[in-house]
């Protein structure tokens, strides 16, 4: 039967395209699913003290953090900081690195 595999607008091949559409769309879910679950992973707290308190606190005393117009305001700018002083001193930290160092001053001094 020639109509068969038709859809509304008779286009057969349209029709098996519609088909795919579900199969693919869970592909890619799961694929992007994945790829965050490995990418989602929790900063580790005793590396970014351990970080923090090996190349800051050097010239960062608890204090700096208190101040009345200190900065950051947000995670964002506190990460924007460590990557910067980071870079000014060399450290060559990873991506990770800089994470768990986040991570750490959020917890323990910021608390955004």
């Amino acid at each position: 039967m020639p109509g068969r595999n038709r859809n509304r607008d008779g286009d057969p091949a349209q029709h098996k395209m519609m088909k795919r559409w579900p199969a693919a769309g869970l592909a890619a879910a799961l694929t992007v699913f994945s790829s965050l679950s490995g990418a989602a992973e929790i900063p580790d707290l005793a590396r970014g003290r351990a970080l923090y308190e090996n190349h800051c606190q050097f010239c960062h005393t608890p204090n700096i953090h208190s101040r009345p117009n200190r900065l950051p305001l947000n995670a964002d700018e506190l990460r924007q900081i460590v990557v910067h002083w980071s870079g000014q001193e060399n450290l060559r930290w990873s991506a990770e690195e800089v994470e768990d160092v986040v991570y750490y001053l959020q917890q323990t001094r910021y608390k955004f």
